[in-house]
């Protein structure tokens, strides 16, 4: 039986590869989500999301708090089965009036694992528009064998320039969202978005989950948040917790895991660099 989400929400996914708009946070809420996030800006001196990512969400208690949720991981469940590990998270920024995008992709590209069954909640911290760019997907297409190449571009937030060949793109469905609310995809959807044609910021978070019995092929003894049920695959240890913002120990952690995934990229890469990905 499910927990929050009706089979029918249950099945568009499946069958489609994502599923919006999923009430998370209240505007307010997601306003002061905004407002950390503009405080680490600040700290920085830099955009986040070029620095935090993979695990953007360990070294702070309050991302802990939303990758924690317990009606985030109701929904979750829902789709993934009562065994969830949260593996991974990151931001993804556009100003305003901001030319940047993110090329049509699949997440599976830059992962090894199997089966490549993880789920991805996209939470929105303000409003993610058409206008804004929002992100666009390709229903039905985690269920075909996609292919990639690369193609460098400096305004693309993917850095390491994936695309999607042989994808009828016109096919795209928009997913806008509210502050607050979130969008679930399959990591084998075909997605991207385009540039920030509006007057106001979109900042996201991408918050990554699976059951315990998938895998990162590639990469031994990767860690997790284990938030409910049990693991008895052995394959994933245990994510340090947030003991403070900035905790060191966590941002190490996000910083190892990080290198570990763009190297495997990149050997991907270079290993069929004459040819589709």
């Amino acid at each position: 039986m499910a927990n929050i989400l009706s089979n029918e929400q249950i099945k568009f996914y499946h069958n489609k590869g994502f599923l919006f708009p999923f009430d998370l946070y209240n505007p307010e809420e997601a306003k002061n989500f905004h407002s950390l996030y503009n405080k680490i800006e600040e700290d920085l001196g830099y955009e986040p999301q070029k620095e935090f990512r993979i695990k953007a969400h360990l070294p702070f208690p309050w991302l802990y708090d939303i990758v924690n949720n317990s009606r985030l991981l109701d929904a979750v469940e829902d789709l993934i089965g009562p065994n969830v590990l949260c593996w991974g998270a990151s931001f993804f920024a556009k100003a305003a009036k901001d030319p940047r995008f993110v090329s049509y992709h699949t997440d599976t590209f830059t992962y090894g694992f199997e089966p490549a069954e993880t789920c991805t909640a996209w939470l929105s911290f303000n409003e993610a528009s058409t206008e804004s760019g929002c992100i666009n997907y390709i229903p039905g297409s985690h269920k075909l064998n996609i292919k990639h190449e690369i193609h460098a571009d400096n305004n693309n937030l993917l850095t390491q320039g994936q695309n999607v060949i042989g994808v009828d793109l016109s096919e795209a469905v928009s997913a806008p969202l509210k502050a607050g609310q979130v969008v679930f995809h399959h990591e084998s959807v075909v997605h991207g978005s385009g540039p920030n044609k509006s007057e106001n910021p979109r900042v996201g978070l991408s918050i990554h989950y699976c059951a315990p019995h998938v895998r990162e092929t590639r990469i031994p003894e990767l860690t997790a948040l284990h938030l409910r049920g049990f693991d008895t695959s052995g394959n994933w240890r245990h994510d340090p917790l947030p003991r403070h913002d900035y905790d060191k120990k966590c941002i190490d952690v996000m910083k190892k895991t990080r290198a570990l995934f763009v190297k495997a990229t990149k050997e991907k890469i270079n290993k069929n660099k004459f040819g589709a990905v």
